[in-house]
């Protein structure tokens, strides 16, 4: 009879495997140390057994699987869910799914909640392009009113993918993640906003910056966001031209996370940035 079975794993040598066999971040690929340590924020990780031999790995938090991986010589997908959903009966979430396994969830119960992926460029000094026509740029950092900033995000991102997929969120919510952004970026803030010259409105903003605690120092972009009637301007891609050249004193890349669907994608595309793997988060139906 053929064992199956799940086994504690060390930490250390779960994420040297976790790293090879993943398909890990595309920031992630720069830095063997950084990596790994990526992989350690639990101790919950675990090897799937076939009579005595790895064949895959994952960590499994009370009813959630993250980031789950095959080891070679086994090879088949299809089994390997079978595997682990019989050895995890109370599994209502998987997260970190690479993109092939989607398919073999939905058929096994469960749902798509949201794919995304991390894009990345190099910082670009000579990337910088003229400044539209008819509008100001003006460092984003405390001194400017939250309440004008939440109200262009709320606008801006209205009707958006994102909105289907998380939610309408609140004024407050809206201010309290903006905090948080700018406060994770002061290390070296590089946000910006627009305003419009003839009225003086707030009109797109751009919050980005560097974190003490990114990975290999990497820039990241937080949000873009553009009023609607103001769009097709080339301000979103001013902004993010911008924020490429101003970033290459202080490092050599620039990364952001896109929600699959969302047409943005196509201008961080435009301008340069790379997608790495893509990433699904499920759940049971």
């Amino acid at each position: 009879m053929v064992e199956y079975s799940l086994e504690k794993a060390d930490m250390d040598v779960f994420a040297v495997y976790q790293v090879v066999y993943s398909g890990t971040d595309i920031e992630m690929w720069f830095d063997w140390n950084t990596r790994l340590n990526d992989t350690k924020f639990t101790d919950q990780c675990y090897w799937l057994m076939h009579d005595g031999g790895k064949i895959g790995g994952a960590i499994i938090n009370n009813d959630t699987v993250m980031y789950p991986f095959i080891i070679p010589p086994f090879s088949d997908r299809f089994k390997f869910w079978d595997i682990l959903l019989k050895c995890c009966k109370e599994i209502k979430h998987i997260n970190g799914m690479l993109h092939d396994d989607v398919n073999i969830l939905l058929s096994s119960g469960f749902k798509v909640n949201v794919i995304r992926q991390v894009m990345c460029r190099p910082a670009d000094a000579n990337n910088k392009v003229d400044l539209p026509d008819g509008f100001s740029m003006y460092a984003l950092n405390e001194a400017v009113h939250v309440n004008e900033l939440s109200k262009v995000i709320i606008s801006g991102y209205a009707g958006g993918i994102d909105h289907e997929i998380y939610g309408v969120p609140n004024e407050d919510q809206v201010i309290k993640d903006n905090k948080y952004l700018m406060e994770v970026y002061k290390h070296r803030n590089l946000s910006i906003y627009f305003v419009n010259e003839m009225n003086q409105e707030i009109v797109a903003l751009c919050i980005a910056g560097i974190s003490e605690n990114m990975p290999l120092g990497f820039a990241e972009i937080g949000e873009v966001c553009v009023l609607p009637q103001y769009r097709n301007k080339g301000i979103a891609e001013f902004m993010l031209r911008h924020i490429i050249a101003t970033a290459f004193d202080y490092t050599p890349v620039v990364k952001l996370c896109v929600t699959v669907g969302n047409q943005a994608e196509n201008l961080y595309r435009k301008v340069g940035f790379q997608p790495g793997p893509r990433f699904a988060n499920m759940s049971k139906r």
